[in-house]
């Protein structure tokens, strides 16, 4: 509950403790003289609670069509495919600052995706987002990676859309995330996403299965983070060791807080003819993915599939569905997952897309001389 509505609520409360012991304390002719005003006062409340509750449902609806609108757009966005050369160098993943610059990507208020999609026969990396929101982000992979590269994937290009299934296919789709979102996720493997190449490279053929991280800029954490450490340090403690662990907290709550954060959807998913594969698959991946992070704060599944209840919960992986379990990521947290890895991914994923070569100058021993196109002989007519 926010510090304003704790505040309405308490307002509210003591009206409330002062009207009724004043009106104890009445005679029955005054309570009868003072009717009338009481059923106006009533009445007045009565409005103003309407009111209230009017004003909420139009600032919902607006809200609700304004993300409606969003999704949408993003929906009939862009995909680019990115791409590495094989001579690209490792990626160490706590050096990657790409996601503090993309938490603040303009427009703020859209989200994109960044994904990995393949099987045995070809791995890929792309990222889908609407026209405007991809130019920054385009930007951003370029800044982190001078040589990558780009194709446009669906359309009239000559890469297919992934995520566009087939019909008569399966699908099958898990969401997971953090168990806590107040502590650190820690990563147990080198390169996460490396490991998730790997799956999608032992996935057999036609089964196609993808990861997709879904985010967008969030403003709340950081807030609420920062007033949680300020609740631990405020207070007379008396006992040391309270008092210690008190601080403790509050330091390791400053700490996080310090980091930039992103509203995230981790979604796992596979399509297949067989619906037995499509769930193999996706659930392998997932659980691929969660082991690459450690104990202190598993990644764990929140969500999946349930053809059941299919019509309550509408996943579309084609377009980028923000709902679900959205949970706040660090930006050095999501950089362990979604980046672009240099040659050494072709280990894990032989099959992966990479760009061309970087054109390098010809070596000074095979360039031409300066005259070399001077003829040396005159013509006599």
């Amino acid at each position: 509950m926010s510090e304003n509505k704790k505040i309405a609520l308490l307002a509210l409360l003591a009206f409330l403790v002062v009207g009724g012991s004043l009106l104890i304390g009445l005679s029955p002719r005054q309570l009868r003289d003072l009717r009338p005003y009481l059923f106006a006062g009533a009445g007045f409340l009565t409005f103003l609670f309407f009111l209230v509750v009017v004003v909420k449902v139009l600032q919902r609806q607006t809200k609700t069509r304004r993300e409606q609108a969003i999704q949408d757009a993003v929906a009939h966005g862009e995909s680019w495919m990115l791409l590495r050369p094989k001579e690209a160098r490792p990626v160490e993943v706590d050096q990657v600052t790409l996601w503090r610059r993309l938490a603040y990507a303009q427009p703020t208020a859209e989200h994109f995706s960044f994904e990995a999609h393949g099987n045995a026969d070809r791995q890929r990396l792309l990222v889908h987002a609407t026209p405007t929101k991809l130019r920054g982000v385009l930007r951003e992979f370029l800044q982190e990676w001078d040589d990558v590269q780009r194709r446009p994937v669906g359309g009239e290009s000559n890469e297919p859309d992934p995520t566009l299934v087939p019909e008569g296919w399966s699908t099958f789709w898990l969401e997971v995330g953090p168990s806590s979102t107040d502590q650190p996720v820690t990563i147990s493997s080198r390169d996460p996403l490396l490991a998730v190449l790997s799956e999608l490279a032992d996935i057999p053929a036609p089964t196609q299965a993808m990861l997709q991280v879904i985010a967008r800029s969030d403003t709340r954490t950081r807030r609420r983070l920062g007033t949680q450490s300020a609740e631990m340090r405020s207070g007379d403690v008396s006992d040391p060791g309270v008092r210690y662990q008190r601080t403790r907290e509050a330091k390791r709550l400053e700490e996080r807080g310090s980091r930039l954060f992103l509203e995230v959807v981790v979604r796992v998913a596979a399509i297949s003819p067989s619906p037995e594969r499509a769930h193999g698959a996706a659930v392998a991946l997932a659980n691929t993915l969660c082991n690459q992070f450690g104990p202190d704060n598993p990644v764990v599944i929140l969500a999946q599939c349930d053809n059941k209840r299919s019509a309550r919960r509408e996943v579309s992986l084609s377009a980028r569905t923000f709902a679900g379990a959205v949970r706040p990521w660090a930006d050095d947290e999501l950089a362990a997952i979604a980046h672009l890895p240099g040659g050494n991914a072709l280990s894990a994923a032989p099959m992966l897309a990479t760009g061309s070569a970087k054109a390098l100058p010809a070596k000074p021993e095979l360039r031409l001389p300066e005259k070399a196109f001077t003829a040396r002989y005159a013509s006599r007519i």
